[in-house]
């Protein structure tokens, strides 16, 4: 793995987006890719921003009228990925070095690119796969790469989870870290966005446990 393209879906969350973009380390293989979720003041915004867009290798800004969730916002931007995908969440900020290790974690582990990296999360740690660093040949195990099953509205990273611990193929690297600012630890951070994704938590988790009954896994084994 050569190039990182962090993928990131937002709604209406500049001030929680900007935060976490100005920690995204200034690096030429480090490229950003923002998709907005049914609205588009937050791009109009982010182009504004002299500060992050000198910053920032942006190779894409797209917005989409109609809101569909972040797995589709997620799958449509991976599909134009040519190496590694960092996929993140936008209430989240990246610790000194988290992404260099683990990218050097994922160089060690799985050199021919077949395999999956986690983040852990404080202040307490969420789902290993949460937040990820995927390879290249990993991703083509998916129809068109796209890598979270198109069933799901917003929570759909488990399953990236376990196929690639049904492989083998995954890597929980704890010198690779994000702060996680979840209402449920920081209470003062819910919002709007927060409670329209609470909307779909109980479907999404309806198929994830039917899917996980049956042994449904989304990709090629």
């Amino acid at each position: 793995m050569k190039h990182i393209d962090i993928v990131i879906a937002t709604r209406n969350r500049y001030e929680k987006l900007k935060k976490m973009l100005k920690s995204i380390p200034d690096k030429p293989y480090i490229e950003t890719m923002i998709i907005c979720d049914g609205e588009d003041d937050t791009l109009d915004k982010v182009l504004e921003e002299a500060e992050i867009m000198e910053k920032l290798n942006i190779g894409m800004l797209y917005a989409d009228k109609n809101q569909k969730g972040a797995v589709f916002c997620r799958n449509y931007a991976i599909q134009y990925c040519e190496d590694g995908v960092l996929y993140a969440t936008d209430d989240m900020t990246f610790e000194p070095n988290s992404i260099e290790n683990a990218l050097n974690a994922f160089s060690s582990h799985f050199p021919d690119d077949d395999g999956v990296v986690g983040f852990v999360q404080i202040p307490d740690n969420f789902h290993p796969t949460g937040v990820a660093l995927v390879g290249q040949k990993f991703l083509q195990r998916y129809p068109d790469k796209r890598l979270f099953w198109p069933g799901y509205h917003h929570f759909a990273c488990q399953e990236v989870y376990w196929l690639a611990s049904k492989l083998g193929k995954f890597h929980q690297e704890p010198t690779a870290v994000i702060r996680h600012y979840h209402p449920a630890f920081f209470k003062k951070e819910m919002d709007e966005t927060h409670i329209e994704a609470r909307k779909y938590r109980e479907k999404d988790h309806a198929l994830m446990r039917a899917r996980q009954m049956t042994g449904t896994i989304w990709g090629k084994s």
